[in-house]
């Protein structure tokens, strides 16, 4: 056996050494020949007991511990990630405001500047980084920005969560460092807000979202929401063209998401959100609790416009040629889904013949939907054996889309199918309605009255013309949070106040320089108590001094940045 100084000496040597008989040793995280079948037993039952914890107690998973310990490795849970810490915070706030009906209403900030300003807010529990936002201002690796179709690299999003978590660090090192010298406890800010981010719709499959996740885990994120678009098919919640996907596509990217910090051991968050309310389109009929929104034609021998479509091209029609007939071909076979077939083809008894077996067949079989096949089967049971028309596959779109009806239907039935596996649902609207979000929050909790709902106080609303007064806007947060929408966000509102702000300071600085200067900005930020109006004590350079003590042994008195003469912030 090597001894002690032996192994010492081979390791200072870059000599590789067996380490089997020094577990007392060193504690290199390799389970001993034999022992795998005990260590994945022990950490299973870690997990197991981890996730019968009050965090989890609403959450399913489709795996099991063991297969979770299978794929942790030989450190097991012995990493701690900050997120996860952030992310019990998280889930602390919410549960609380949420029993109590209390919201958590928070802005998008775009920046380090604005975090710290949000920071000060005591009011305010949460930070929130969108997606849209780093589209469109900050794309790391490629530095296009663009609109918000989901076509970034996807660690642009986790990159810009990372920059601004080390921001909240620095920001409560320094504030740390000096209470400790000043003694100023009380006046203490809460930098380490929890941050959530946008995550889009995962950027790619299964291995992509796990990797995303992770992503998001390791550089600070409390939480994530993943909303049910296409990869691909992408578009900002408030444009058109967007594409959602099966229901069961996006069920496995929750769970997805879940196994990846299941694997890591964290508690971070994840918010299902669905787009379904406003699309109209969807990627695959794969899965019947689709089916009943999907809509066809019920021209009989209609020829497929996709068909039409390979013609024309194959013609070399033109543009203007090819979008006429396509406005023509829809025109000419109108949309259905199957029950509206069926309204359109059937005699009014038939019809409600149709409805009430359609009723008795949802509580015979409480799968809480009907498949086309068995759509049919009920139709054609009703109406003497003969089959209505109806042809779903006609009017797909020639990138194989089906034709979708979205609605409010539609969202409930998918919020409902996600609940089980998300910490919260999003309801992504078209209008702020409070009627509607009523109605959601009902037929959601009738049935999961523990599951938590967010809100997006979109600025693409625009919220003058909905006809709420000015107290029923100041309201609106906190009318929410009684039905249960614990988070509510303005995403874009760093974006905003960025353009507007700096728009004003630019248009007068043009004509009246420093004058503009001082009344836009550094009167109204003295004023107001802004902490950036001293902006080198604010980026942190006494922290820094400080370090440079402790590192010259109390020697660099002459060269710190925030002493003598030089030193201009002393003007404030």
């Amino acid at each position: 056996m090597m001894s002690v100084n032996a192994l010492n000496l081979s390791r200072k040597c870059g000599v590789p050494v067996m380490t089997r008989g020094f577990s007392s040793i060193s504690k290199f995280p390799k389970v001993k020949d034999g022992q795998v079948e005990e260590f994945l037993d022990t950490q299973a039952k870690e997990i197991s007991e981890w996730w019968e914890s009050e965090r989890f107690k609403n959450i399913k998973r489709t795996y099991t511990p063991l297969d979770v310990a299978k794929h942790r490795g030989s450190f097991g849970n012995d990493v701690t990630y900050p997120s996860s810490i952030q992310a019990k915070r998280l889930f602390d706030t919410l549960e609380y405001k949420f029993q109590n009906r209390l919201p958590v209403h928070t802005l998008g900030v775009i920046d380090p500047v604005q975090m710290s300003q949000l920071a000060r807010c005591d009011g305010i529990d949460v930070a929130y980084i969108s997606g849209w936002a780093c589209s469109s201002t900050m794309v790391g690796s490629t530095n296009e920005v663009s609109p918000d179709f989901g076509d970034y690299p996807y660690d642009t999003v986790p990159n810009q969560v990372e920059r601004i978590f080390k921001a909240q660090q620095m920001h409560d090192r320094k504030q740390l460092l000096k209470f400790s010298e000043t003694g100023e406890a009380s006046s203490r800010v809460d930098y380490l807000k929890p941050i959530i981010a946008d995550a889009d719709m995962g950027h790619g499959g299964t291995t992509t979202v796990m990797k995303l996740a992770k992503l998001f885990a390791e550089k600070g994120a409390a939480g994530i929401h993943l909303e049910d678009q296409l990869h691909g098919g992408k578009r900002c919640g408030h444009l058109g063209g967007a594409v959602i996907v099966p229901t069961s596509t996006h069920i496995s990217r929750l769970v997805a998401t879940r196994l990846q910090w299941d694997i890591m051991g964290t508690e971070n968050l994840v918010i299902a959100r669905t787009d379904s309310c406003n699309s109209k389109l969807l990627s695959s009929n794969v899965d019947p609790r689709d089916h009943e929104h999907i809509q066809g034609v019920i021209t009989k021998d209609a020829k497929p416009w996709s068909e039409i479509l390979c013609e024309l091209e194959n013609a070399d029609a033109s543009s203007a040629e090819i979008s006429q007939a396509e406005a023509s071909w829809y025109a000419n076979n109108k949309l259905f889904t199957f029950e509206e077939a069926v309204e359109q083809q059937l005699s009014e008894s038939k019809v409600s013949a149709f409805k009430k077996e359609c009723e008795k067949f949802l509580q015979s079989n409480n799968k809480g939907y009907i498949s086309i096949k068995e759509y049919k089967s009920i139709a054609r049971s009703v109406n003497g054996g003969s089959d209505i028309v109806f042809d779903w596959d006609a009017p797909r779109t020639k990138e194989g889309f089906y034709m979708f009806k979205g609605g409010m239907k539609a969202a409930i039935q998918r919020s409902l199918a996600f609940s089980p596996y998300a910490d919260l649902l999003w309801l992504e609207t078209k209008t702020p309605d409070l009627a509607q979000a009523k109605s959601f929050s009902k037929l959601i909790h009738d049935k999961y009255p523990h599951a938590k709902l967010v809100y997006n106080l979109s600025p693409s609303f625009n919220w003058s013309a909905h006809g709420y007064n000015d107290q029923q806007l100041q309201s609106f947060i906190w009318d929410l949070a009684k039905e249960g929408f614990v988070l509510q966000l303005v995403s874009l509102a760093g974006l905003h106040t960025d353009a507007s702000s700096f728009w004003k300071l630019a248009k007068r600085y043009q004509t009246e320089g420093m004058r503009a200067y001082v009344e836009e900005v550094q009167r109204p930020e003295k004023e107001s108590g802004c902490d950036v109006l001293t902006h080198q004590q604010w980026s942190g350079a006494e922290y820094v001094d400080s370090i440079m003590q402790l590192v010259q042994n109390g020697s660099s008195s002459q060269t710190l940045s925030t002493k003598g003469d030089s030193f201009t912030e002393t003007q404030f």
